[in-house]
């Protein structure tokens, strides 16, 4: 790994370097050799016969690997990688990665074939296995970098260079091959595909959800899109997992102040309020919707001071413009379960991570309280899930008019349909995080200007209500007995396995073979009918709702078929116990005993670099606080070469922080 990254670092910064001189130097002034176009192209030649000799290697390994230790709950990830497993790797001219008929002494480096494989052990514990399979995750995000790299420096087919891609850069002058257009200018940049890079981060994620590092590789590539709704999402899911990416924190910082930087723009340009999101197409009102997203969360960690919103405002205006989305069916299915993850992500990170340096000295004078600013989030992730029971409450009350009596999936209407998977991740959170809700809801008759650190949500009757409106409502047209039963995680579910803030509620394959109430089944099993999912989602939804009405810490009960407020004498009993303020960002036994990370000492420089281990004394203290298993490797990570984040102050408690980009 080293080998790889070092070399790729030192390409990049020639090709940089060169890109410089050719693009200052004056057109018809004479170059000297080795600096004009022809050294260009040599260098990018060779640089990307170098990346593809690399990303053979790493496809070797893959295979090689997989097949010695025998870990055949990876072998779907490798047919889904088009990655071959030839019958000998050791043979002269075998087949390996997928490039049949291609010999190995082709392959590069890879002339010194791996040693044969009659003297691998194989893995005799659960532990071990993890391992194997984490070792096999890292080769599979390298990779998945030798196919960013190959994409992201490949000019072919009317590409642009690499960092060019926003048009900033000077276009191109003089050339062979031109057609047309205007003269001595290139047409309209070609978008680069990072889709195979896209593939092998997730199957890589897929393998070990507990690692953060293939959803920070993921951040990189939407950072690279321009997509910063999505940029954020991964650098969330880097962090909530039991092996966070500590970079991540420090790259949600860049994000969020893009985002606060455009917004301080349009202030200082006078551009008004943003027109009514109705009056927008769809596709931009889509987008207009998740840059509010992007500045909420920057509201919310860099202050308000520079932008001059109000959080709680602009909080208001993301919930009325996602139900109206919503309940218009614009905003697509899966957008509608990522922002309630967004929400969620930000709330575990903002209580258990603490950041490594403040905000810098123009934007720290608008940060609230760190309670407050938990209350306002907690707030938001109630009230987006408020905004969903109640449009699922009303779609019930309206089925469709042709749906037949026993036909339970026709009264399933069209909106209804499209927040189910959403709703079960907000039901997963709710169950997991009951009794820190509980503790964040003020006791009756308590006043709001009480001077302590607490958090506190002063809504949460409101919230209750439309819960109880809509569970009876769905308990009454879906009666529970006559739905299906889940038998296999969901789309959902296979993609926020290890995310924290759920802690394990979602459904997993090792649920069905531990028979926890599920049936076993297998890949073809899951071929049902996209009703029959939905019935299913539906049953899991009121399994939840009587699992939380038989929790201590839940105000509501069953009484009968109907779910209701818990009686008085109990709600006296449940306020005295809440009584105590809760400090803020707690280790808290029900969110794992996670401890926050200690505040650093602030940013001081930023400096560029191709790359760093991960085997700091930072990550050392977090893993050892995630109780997680020491593991002796070398965590080799690809740092991108745009930011850097250093501070020579931080002598044991912080180390250095890179980003790969």
């Amino acid at each position: 790994m080293q080998t790889s990254y070092q070399f790729i670092s030192n390409y990049k910064q020639n090709v940089a370097t060169l890109d410089r001189t050719l693009q200052s130097a004056p057109r018809h002034q004479p170059r000297q050799s080795n600096h004009g176009p022809v050294e260009y192209r040599k260098l990018m030649q060779r640089f990307r016969q170098f990346l593809a000799e690399e990303e053979k290697f790493w496809s070797q390994l893959v295979a090689r690997y997989q097949r010695s230790f025998a870990l055949h709950e990876a072998q779907h990830i490798l047919s889904a990688l088009n990655i071959a497993i030839p019958d000998d790797l050791g043979a002269p001219n075998g087949s390996i990665g997928g490039h049949e008929g291609v010999p190995n002494s082709s392959f590069g480096r890879n002339q010194f074939q791996f040693p044969l494989e009659g003297n691998t052990p194989t893995p005799t514990s659960s532990a071990e296995r993890e391992i194997n399979l984490a070792i096999l995750s890292k080769a599979i995000v390298c990779l998945g970098d030798m196919a960013r790299y190959r994409e992201l420096y490949n000019e072919g087919g009317g590409r642009p260079r690499a960092g060019q891609e926003d048009g900033t850069a000077p276009a191109r002058r003089g050339g062979r091959n031109r057609r047309g257009g205007a003269s001595g200018f290139d047409s309209i940049p070609r978008a680069r595909n990072y889709e195979k890079a896209v593939q092998c981060y997730d199957q890589a994620r897929l393998l070990v959800p507990s690692e953060g590092n293939p959803s920070h590789q993921l951040a990189i590539l939407a950072f690279y899109q321009n997509d910063m709704f999505s940029s954020l999402l991964h650098y969330y899911r880097a962090l909530c997992v039991r092996q966070p990416y500590d970079t991540a924190s420090e790259n949600v910082k860049k994000i969020l102040n893009k985002s606060l930087d455009q917004q301080a723009k349009k202030t200082r340009e006078g551009v008004q309020a943003a027109p009514d999101i109705g009056d927008l197409p769809p596709r931009l009102r889509v987008e207009s919707f998740k840059e509010k997203v992007v500045l909420l969360h920057a509201l919310w960690r860099l202050g308000s001071d520079k932008s001059r919103l109000n959080p709680v405002a602009h909080a208001t205006d993301v919930v009325k413009d996602f139900a109206a989305l919503v309940s218009e069916r614009v905003l697509p299915i899966d957008t509608v379960t990522k922002v309630i993850v967004l929400s969620e992500g930000a709330l575990w990170k903002h209580r258990m991570i603490r950041d490594t340096s403040p905000p810098s000295n123009r934007r720290s004078g608008g940060i609230p309280d760190p309670a407050t600013v938990e209350s306002q989030i907690l707030k938001h992730v109630l009230a987006i899930h408020q905004s969903l029971l109640e449009i699922g409450a009303d779609e019930l009350g309206l089925p469709p008019e042709d749906a037949a009596e026993n036909d339970l999936a026709q009264r399933i209407t069209a909106t209804f349909r499209r927040t189910l998977p959403a709703l079960r991740v907000a039901s997963k959170w709710l169950l997991a995080n009951l009794k820190y809700v509980a503790q964040a809801t003020p006791p009756a008759g308590s006043s709001q200007v009480e001077e302590n650190s607490g958090v506190s949500v002063s809504d949460m009757p409101v919230f209750w209500r439309h819960f109880l409106r809509f569970y009876n409502a769905l308990h009454k047209l879906f009666p529970i007995e006559k739905l299906p039963s889940l038998l296999f995680p969901m789309e959902e579910d296979d993609d926020l396995r290890g995310f924290l803030p759920l802690r394990n509620f979602m459904i997993v394959d090792a649920d069905v073979r531990k028979g926890n109430g599920l049936a076993a089944v297998g890949p073809q099993g899951r071929e049902v009918h996209p009703n029959e999912e939905q019935l299913m989602r539906i049953s899991d939804l009121l399994k939840d709702v009587k699992n939380l009405a038989e929790s201590p810490d839940s105000p509501i009960y069953l009484q009968g078929d109907t779910f209701t407020f818990t009686p008085p004498e109990a709600q006296a009993i449940g306020a005295e116990a809440v009584k105590t303020p809760v400090t803020h960002v707690v280790s808290s036994p029900d969110v794992f005993n996670l401890m926050p990370l200690e505040t650093c000492a602030e940013d001081d420089a930023m400096t560029d670099t191709g790359r760093t281990d991960n085997d700091d004394p930072v990550e050392d203290a977090f893993r050892t606080v995630l109780n997680a298993k020491a593991q002796d490797e070398d965590e080799d990570e690809e740092l991108d070469d745009e930011v850097v984040v250093w501070d020579p102050r931080l002598n044991n408690t912080c180390s250095i922080y890179m980003c790969l980009m």
